[in-house]
């Protein structure tokens, strides 16, 4: 899987968010879930950086417990799976990571407010107003590109990929409020002037939907606690249209890919 060259202040805000499950394999029938849930390796495999393969072969064959984070729990929790043998075609865990800031992912990430009648976002990406987000965007045959990079706005990364994939194939990682992660492979129009035809947003407003009650829970915060986070939000929206496309993320090739281990 390679060694991955992200830096953190707090490598323990990190671990590998989960982009796709084997069917029936060992994290799909302990419950985890897409998009949402990132494993947590012991703390010397994150120090060390380089060992997580070695790790999840040193636990093939076995009834493991694992530590996941969940984004729609902002908590964590654990699961208990049988693994699979070290030499199995859907891999140890049955799973496609990637590594990356868990602390961050709730907000490196496009909420879609409005979507255009006829346009790309409504005919191809069958984009949702108000309940889908777009959480990262991989080439056909290259790797994941997540919108949640440090140093980055998510807008910012996402028009860098349309802008340097014209008339290419594109997965875009979208999660549904409601019904949860699903994949849609696109080819983006090979135009100069090409644009989803939605309006995306992030920032305090727009953060990753978390479960109800959890919601509910927050309504009981203290008035101190909720006036702080008024006083802090930073809410932006934009047009995909409108903003430039000359970012160069000079990090993609240094993330680690949605590899099944």
């Amino acid at each position: 899987m390679g060694v991955f060259e992200e830096t953190s202040s707090n490598i323990n805000q990190f671990g590998f968010r989960i982009y796709k499950l084997v069917k029936d394999g060992p994290l799909h029938k302990g419950g985890a879930k897409e998009l949402t849930d990132f494993i947590i390796p012991p703390e010397e495999v994150l120090q060390q950086r380089n060992t997580f393969k070695d790790w999840i072969l040193s636990i093939a064959d076995q009834t493991v417990k694992l530590r996941i984070y969940s984004l729609l729990t902002n908590n964590y929790k654990t699961i208990e799976i049988k693994t699979n043998k070290s030499d199995s075609k859907d891999g140890v865990l049955g799973a496609g990571v990637k590594f990356e800031n868990f602390e961050n992912a709730n907000k490196k990430l496009l909420h879609v407010t409005s979507v255009l009648e006829n346009s790309f976002a409504k005919d191809k990406l069958k984009l949702i107003p108000d309940e889908d987000y777009i959480i990262a965007v991989k080439g056909k045959d290259t790797r994941i590109l997540s919108l949640n990079i440090e140093d980055y706005n998510p807008l910012e990364i996402l028009n860098m990929i349309i802008s340097n994939n014209k008339g290419k194939n594109l997965i875009f990682y979208i999660y549904n409020k409601h019904s949860g992660s699903r994949n849609v492979e696109v080819l983006i129009d090979n135009e100069d002037n090409f644009t989803l035809g939605c309006d995306v947003a992030y920032g305090a407003l727009h953060e990753f939907p978390k479960e109800q009650n959890e919601i509910i829970e927050e309504m009981f915060k203290d008035n101190k606690n909720i006036e702080q986070k008024e006083d802090n939000k930073n809410v932006q929206n934009n047009n995909v249209e409108n903003v430039g496309t000359d970012i160069k993320i000079e990090k993609e090739k240094d993330i680690i890919e949605e590899d099944i281990i």
